[in-house]
């Protein structure tokens, strides 16, 4: 019990990490390269693996899964881009709503590749979540372009790397995965040092953003696997949304109207209901006191 509670408040530790780096790819857009951006979140995520690892130096290379290894790699890199290109060149309420689906292949992957069960509730939690996604973010979908298909694949790709976060730990910790999550980006995206030309001097101020928020929230989501089931935590994942929803309105002073503060509440129901029967809510009862004493 205590084990998912640590799991969800890393979710929602995530959550924020990933809303505030959605709105700082969404910033940059398309005024740098998408193999740049990706080589720099990646190469601070190396760093942060490393800095983690720190008391088992290069023994965070080890693994008795390198081909599995590098296949979440390569997963992520590929999601790295798709990322990248959807919020730089969908709208980003489109972009947003297609994202948020992941939370359904989370329960897919979960059943194909760590075998668990997902009840019908947590079916319904992720229907509802996804439900509530698309009333806050208000997709229009206008001027429908291959860039949709490229997004909804990514999104499908993001949901089998948070799966293959917790089957990775079944033998390797949360460091070693963290690592080569990122290395493998790290290399691919490597060459464009030598061809691409430098980004616009007005992406730097963006780019701190880039090297803490998402390596940290990539972390956070790795260590949550490791406490509870990938099914239960997936609607946790639109979390994102409702933390937006309420830094809009105490940054900008943006009240939500009531079609956003109804897709908040059914995000919020749905990891509820998600998790509902693993984790005791309720505030402790008191024990009632002894009526007396055995004579």
């Amino acid at each position: 019990m205590n084990g998912e509670r640590v799991a969800i408040k890393l979710m929602i530790v995530q959550s924020a990490l990933f809303a505030a780096e959605t709105m700082v790819i969404h910033q940059i857009g398309t005024r740098a390269s998408i193999m740049q951006l990706a080589l720099v979140r990646s190469a601070a995520g190396v760093v942060l693996a490393v800095i983690v690892a720190r008391h088992i130096g290069v023994a965070v290379m080890r693994t008795r899964q390198l081909l599995l290894q590098l296949l979440r790699g390569a997963v992520s890199l590929l999601y790295l881009w798709v990322m990248m290109y959807s919020f730089g060149h969908l709208p980003l309420s489109d972009a947003t709503a297609i994202s948020y689906t992941q939370c359904a292949y989370i329960a897919v992957f979960s059943v194909l590749i760590l075998g668990e069960t997902v009840s019908r509730s947590r079916w319904v939690a992720a229907g509802i979540g996804i439900f509530g996604a698309l009333l806050i973010a208000k997709p229009a979908f206008a001027g429908w372009t291959t860039g949709y298909l490229v997004a909804l694949f990514g999104t499908s790709l993001n949901g089998l790397s948070f799966v293959l976060n917790r089957y990775l730990q079944r033998e390797d910790s949360e460091a070693t995965t963290l690592f080569y999550t990122n290395l493998v980006p790290v290399l691919s995206n490597a060459p464009v040092l030598a061809f691409a030309a430098l980004p616009a001097p007005e992406t730097l101020l963006w780019l701190p953003g880039l090297l803490l928020l998402g390596p940290l929230g990539i972390y956070a989501g790795i260590v949550a696997v490791k406490h509870a089931d990938a099914s239960t935590l997936g609607p946790y994942t639109l979390l994102r949304l409702v933390i937006a929803t309420v830094g809009g309105m105490v940054i900008f002073y943006e009240p939500p109207n009531l079609v956003s503060s109804l897709g908040a509440a059914l995000i919020l129901s749905s990891c509820m209901i998600s998790s509902w029967r693993r984790i005791n809510w309720r505030l402790p009862l008191p024990r009632p006191a002894s009526l007396g004493k055995a004579a």
